[in-house]
C-alpha cells in the first residue's frame, strides 16, 4: 500500500495541496513540546529531591552512629539530648522530602497522562493529514486523467486525417 502511494505522490504536484486543520496540528505539537519540557523539568526536580533525601538519610545515620559511639564512650545527657534534637529534626525533613517525592511522582504521572494523550491527538491528526493527502493526489490524477482523455478524443479528427488511405503512400 505503502509503494502505491509513493508512486502516486512522485507523480503528482502536491505543491497545492492544503491542509485546512494545519494551524492546529502545530498547535497541538507546541503544546506536545511545551508538555514535554514540563516533564523533563518534573523528572530533573525528581532526580534532585532524590538526591537530597539519600544524603539526608546519610546524615541521619552518620549522627545515629556517632551517637551510639558517644553513649559508648561516655554518657553526656546534654549531648544526648542535643543528638536527639538533631536526628528528630533529620527525620522531619527526611519525611517532607517523602512527601515532595510523592507529589513530583504524581505530578509527572499526570504530566505524562496528558502527553500520551496529545500525543495521540497529533497521531490522529497526522492520519487524517495522510488520508487527505491522499485523497488530493487522487484527485489530481483523476483530473489530469479526465484531461488527457479529452486531449486524445479531441484529436481523433486530426489523426484520422492525417492517416494515409489505402492508396496513397506515407510521406
Amino acid at each position: 500500500m505503502e509503494r502505491t502511494n509513493d508512486a502516486v505522490f512522485s507523480q503528482v504536484d502536491l505543491r497545492g495541496f492544503s491542509y485546512p486543520l494545519e494551524p492546529y496540528l502545530r498547535k497541538q505539537e507546541w503544546q506536545l513540546e511545551r508538555l514535554e519540557g514540563k516533564l523533563a523539568q518534573v523528572q530533573k526536580q525528581l532526580l534532585c529531591a532524590q538526591d537530597s533525601r539519600r544524603g539526608l538519610h546519610l546524615q541521619f545515620e552518620g549522627q545515629a552512629r556517632q551517637m551510639l559511639q558517644w553513649t559508648r564512650a561516655r554518657l553526656d545527657p546534654h549531648m544526648h539530648q542535643r543528638g536527639l534534637a538533631y536526628l528528630a529534626d533529620v527525620r522531619q525533613r527526611i519525611e517532607t522530602q517523602d512527601q515532595e517525592i510523592q507529589s513530583l511522582h504524581a505530578q509527572k504521572a499526570s504530566l505524562h497522562e496528558e502527553f500520551v494523550a496529545q500525543q495521540r491527538t497529533i497521531d490522529g491528526l497526522q492520519e487524517h493529514r495522510s488520508i487527505a493527502l491522499q485523497e488530493y493526489a487522487q484527485e489530481v490524477t483523476r483530473v489530469q486523467a479526465a484531461e488527457a482523455d479529452r486531449d486524445w478524443i479531441g484529436r481523433i479528427p486530426l489523426r484520422a486525417r492525417q492517416r494515409p488511405t489505402s492508396g496513397e503512400v506515407a510521406p
